[in-house]
């Protein structure tokens, strides 16, 4: 599978969105791999998604297996389309991940997402590229291109922002950054800024939701997120009324989302998830709200307001093929 396909370029990440999906979980909390593809497929069908990123929700991650999460690529390949892309996460960037890496390409991914290491331990007083070489020299030992995620709140990446240009600058084997900065404003701005000054071209990509008109409108080459999943048709849309200046346009649109976007944030992991479960499995995408235990549902409150809260809002519908 894996030698028939061209190796993917920062250009295939730009134009479009990705969703990040969830995996579908049946009462025993076993893996429903037909529904995964079907989810694909559906996905695969909507006009503005150029591909799909799995294994991204930290807590389902950490519940499957190696090979559950590998059968989750294979399962959500057969539901793309030629050219489509499909991205794994791999966690924290590391030697650790290289077996992993190797097998997700032979299961059938385009590219990874990692995160960056946490600051290391005798680190103080290294220059910037004395700190960057060794993250530089673990990307170039990656069997697939990566997307490094800049992470959020406390696990935001450390180094001042002209690191992470000179990361950029470096490492010839990243395709891009997910400026993943939940709805901060301003370290999204600085990090923005100081990439697009990096000597070689990337990716950026936002996973915002309450910062999404903010930094689409600010400048991005394109979405990956969780967001883009359970509203693809809307944040398409809002893509591409930013990228083309439509700027009323893409404001109406962001407008008509917010009721969906204030409940989707000030939850914990957990429940974030189960929210998020909760509207993909409404929208006919996610073949069950289910997640993997140990999780506790979400409650019948919160349920309500989700669910009235897409009735009002009306979404476009996800068609099933």
């Amino acid at each position: 599978m894996c030698s028939v396909r061209r190796r993917i370029t920062h250009e295939d990440l730009i134009g479009g969105i990705i969703a990040s999906t969830l995996t579908p979980f049946d009462e025993a909390g076993d893996v429903m791999s037909k529904s995964i593809t079907d989810q694909a497929r559906r996905l695969s069908q909507i006009d503005g998604v150029i591909g799909i990123a799995v294994n991204t929700s930290l807590r389902e991650r950490l519940t499957l297996t190696p090979e559950e999460r590998l059968e989750v690529i294979r399962c959500t390949r057969k539901g793309l389309k030629n050219g489509q892309i499909l991205v794994s996460c791999v966690g924290e960037l590391s030697e650790a991940i290289f077996g992993e890496v190797i097998a997700c390409k032979t299961a059938g991914a385009d590219a990874i997402i990692s995160f960056l290491p946490k600051w290391q331990k005798g680190s103080d007083g290294q220059t910037l590229g004395e700190r960057i070489a060794p993250i530089v020299a673990l990307t170039d030992c990656l069997a697939l291109p990566v997307i490094l995620d800049l992470g959020i709140g406390e696990d935001r990446w450390s180094d001042p922002p002209e690191g992470i240009a000179l990361l950029a600058s470096m490492g010839r084997q990243i395709l891009g950054f997910d400026m993943r900065h939940g709805d901060n404003v301003l370290h999204y701005d600085q990090d923005y800024y100081a990439l697009k000054t990096a000597d070689r071209p990337m990716a950026l990509l936002t996973s915002s939701e309450g910062a999404l008109f903010h930094n689409l409108n600010t400048g991005v080459d394109g979405v990956l997120s969780s967001f883009a999943y359970i509203v693809p048709h809307e944040v398409a849309a809002l893509y591409n009324a930013s990228r083309n200046s439509r700027f009323p346009d893409a404001q109406a649109i962001y407008n008509k989302l917010v009721p969906l976007t204030t409940l989707l944030n000030g939850h914990d992991a957990d429940t974030r998830e189960m929210v998020f479960r909760e509207v993909a499995h409404a929208r006919g995408l996610l073949a069950s709200p289910l997640g993997r235990r140990p999780i506790k549902p979400l409650c019948p409150h919160l349920t309500q307001n989700l669910h009235s809260t897409l009735e009002n809002i009306a979404l476009e519908p996800v068609s099933w093929v």
